[in-house]
């Protein structure tokens, strides 16, 4: 008779943390083996040695499970991201090249241009209520930013929107200099005045 498998693979976390990581581990195992469109949530738990309810203990569903793995997959992208990102001055230049690098680098990544190629897991309303999105718009306001939460919440949003639209349908081709400067055209004066007409006024201090 074969033996039964120990839960967890006998390896059973200590806390709620390490369990929803070692899920969110096993999920990007689970991507890399059978590709984000054929795996699901039965794969994951019995990979990870638990039952499908015990998923659900940590997950609410399985796109926040997969979402999740995605995103934490692309970290090199990120990171990436991160780096151009803060060679830039100012809040509007960093969003500008936060959507260049974004729109050039995502279909290069294994997971998250599986994520755009299944549709529903990088729609917009899915996307905001990740933590990340909200983490990463607080990281460019360190970039000089007067805007405050519900600013910076549709802000988000309006990126969101925008990258959706590029890789839906990337259009005209484009280099990242002539991206750079479509979007900078368009992006930086409608983000500068809003971010100065948010400032505190000092004109009538005296």
């Amino acid at each position: 008779m074969a033996q039964r498998r120990k839960p967890w693979n006998g390896h059973s976390p200590n806390t709620e943390a390490e369990a929803r990581r070692t899920l969110l581990r096993v999920a990007q195992e689970c991507i890399e083996r059978f590709g984000l469109s054929k795996v699901n949530l039965s794969d994951v738990a019995s990979a990870a040695g638990v039952t499908r309810q015990t998923v659900y203990r940590y997950f609410e569903n399985s796109d926040e499970l997969f979402n999740a793995a995605a995103v934490l997959a692309s970290g090199g992208l990120l990171e990436r991201v991160r780096q151009r990102v803060h060679r830039r001055e100012g809040l509007a230049e960093r969003i500008v090249e936060t959507l260049v690098v974004a729109i050039h680098e995502i279909p290069k990544d294994v997971h998250l241009s599986a994520l755009v190629r299944s549709g529903d897991p990088l729609e917009v309303s899915s996307a905001l209520r990740l933590g990340f999105a909200q983490d990463e718009m607080v990281e460019l306001a360190e970039g000089g930013s007067n805007l405050d939460p519900s600013d910076r919440d549709e802000l988000a949003e309006i990126l969101l929107r925008l990258l959706r639209s590029f890789l839906d349908d990337p259009g005209p081709e484009r280099n990242e200099d002539e991206l750079r400067t479509f979007l900078s055209r368009w992006l930086v004066p409608v983000i500068e005045e809003k971010r100065q007409a948010a400032a505190p006024s000092t004109a009538n201090a005296d």
